[in-house]
């Protein structure tokens, strides 16, 4: 049972990149503890707080044992994926609600059928939030699934500027389309949903990559002579 603890541990700090050396002087620390704690009469799952995973992330953020890295494509498709649902969940409320096939389907004329102003407003309101919070959501979970030690730095940066960059790339869609006259078709419908997805998603990554730069420390004499020689 203790190697399983330890197997388990070995792993995740594996996945999450902590150095070799660190890992193993980290297992033989946590098997002598085991070993210590079996002989005591407590269970390594105990020891442990019985989530291995949980505890051997946390164990190596503490020691500063897990590197800073940039991880902005993963940032990037989680901040995508998180955001995703808002808009389509709202869109589909707003449009879905004066359908033909909904008033079909609920048994009502389709002409009876007219949302209030105030009930379209709220459900956007909804769906914006739901974005926001949908893509802090993703990015958090998936740094915290590396423990990252940027995390809560870059969830607040996030939280401020996604905000801004999502209502910047809107209105300057909508003052394009107004510019040409609002036309309509596919590509141009497409074009209209992708742009402000890229905007957010391109931000976020930007954002990600400053705050990595700004956290890592400065490299010393020495690590400043070794880039310049492989320069």
């Amino acid at each position: 049972m203790p190697r399983d603890v330890v197997g388990q541990c070995r792993r995740t700090w594996r996945r999450i990149g902590v150095s070799r050396e660190d890992a193993a002087e980290m297992a033989a620390e946590l098997a002598a503890d085991l070993d210590a704690a079996r002989r005591d009469g407590r269970d390594p799952q105990s020891f442990v707080g019985g989530d291995p995973t949980g505890f051997a992330r946390a164990w190596a953020s503490e020691r500063g044992a897990v590197p800073l890295r940039y991880r902005t494509g993963r940032l990037m498709l989680a901040v995508l994926l998180g955001v995703l649902p808002g808009p389509f969940a709202g869109m589909f409320a707003v449009f879905g609600l004066a359908s033909a096939d909904l008033a079909q389907v609920v048994g009502r004329d389709p002409e009876g059928i007219h949302s209030p102003n105030w009930l379209v407003a709220l459900l956007f309101a909804v769906s914006a939030v739901a974005t926001w919070a949908g893509a802090l959501a993703a990015a958090s979970a998936v740094l915290r699934f590396h423990a990252d030690a940027a995390r809560g730095a870059t969830v607040r940066v996030l939280a401020v500027l996604l905000p801004l960059i999502a209502l910047g790339a809107a209105a300057s869609t909508a003052l394009v389309a107004r510019h040409w006259n609002y036309p309509y078709g596919l590509g141009v419908v497409l074009t209209e949903i992708a742009v402000p997805f890229a905007a957010v998603v391109a931000a976020a990554g930007a954002a990600r990559t400053a705050i990595v730069r700004r956290s890592r420390p400065a490299p010393g004499p020495a690590e400043s002579t070794r880039r310049a020689l492989l320069l």
